[in-house]
C-alpha cells in the first residue's frame, strides 16, 4: 500500500469514529423507548420496548444511516441528471413537431438528442454501482423494517390500531393525520 494511502486510511480513521459517536448519540438506552399505538387519533397503547424490539429498532437505524451514506455520491449526481433529463426533452419536443395534420422530423436534432441520450448513457453506466448498493441497501433495510414490525405487532396483537409511533426522550407523540380543531357532531 503506498505511503499516500495509508496516511489518508489514518486520517479518515477518526473522522468515521466520530461519525458512528454522533449517530449513537441519539440512541437512548432502550428504556427510554416507548411505542405507542394509536385509532382514529387516540392512544390505545403506550408500552415500553422490548430488548427484542430495541435490538430490532437499532438494527434499522444502523442501516438507515448505512443509506444516507450511500445516497451521498448519488445526490452529488442529482443536478448533471436533471440536466440531462432536460436537454433531452428539450431536444425531442423541438425534433418532433406533431400536429393533426403533420409530423415534422428535424434530422440535425435528431441527431444532437442521440448523442446527448448516449452521454447520458455513458454518465449513468459510471454510477451504476452506487445505483446498485443503493437498490442493495434497500433491500435490506426492508428486511430489518420486517422484523422490527413483526416485533412490535406480536406485541399489539387484539388491538385495533391504524398508527403506531416510537417514542424516546427526544421524540415525542405527534398525530400528523388528526385535525384536533375539527369537532363533529352526530345527530
Amino acid at each position: 500500500m503506498k505511503r499516500s494511502a495509508k496516511i489518508l486510511i489514518a486520517s479518515l480513521v477518526p473522522l468515521v469514529l466520530c461519525q458512528v459517536a454522533l449517530a449513537w448519540g441519539d440512541i437512548d438506552k432502550e428504556n427510554n423507548y416507548s411505542v405507542v399505538a394509536l385509532k382514529n387519533c387516540e392512544v390505545v397503547s403506550d408500552q415500553a420496548m422490548t430488548q427484542q424490539q430495541f435490538a430490532a429498532y437499532i438494527s434499522l437505524k444502523q442501516q438507515e444511516q448505512k443509506m444516507h451514506t450511500l445516497e451521498v455520491p448519488i445526490q452529488g449526481i442529482e443536478q448533471k441528471v436533471k440536466a440531462y433529463t432536460d436537454e433531452i426533452e428539450t431536444l425531442t419536443k423541438l425534433a418532433i413537431q406533431d400536429t393533426d395534420e403533420t409530423l415534422h422530423i428535424n434530422k440535425k436534432l435528431l441527431e444532437q438528442h442521440d448523442l446527448v441520450a448516449k452521454e447520458f448513457d455513458s454518465f449513468m453506466q459510471l454510477h451504476q454501482q452506487d445505483f446498485d448498493a443503493l437498490g442493495k441497501q434497500g433491500n435490506i433495510i426492508g428486511q430489518h423494517a420486517d422484523v422490527f414490525e413483526t416485533s412490535i405487532k406480536d406485541h399489539l396483537q387484539g388491538l385495533d390500531y391504524d398508527q403506531i409511533q416510537v417514542l424516546s426522550s427526544d421524540n415525542k407523540l405527534t398525530k400528523p393525520n388528526c385535525d384536533n380543531a375539527i369537532s363533529m357532531i352526530v345527530i
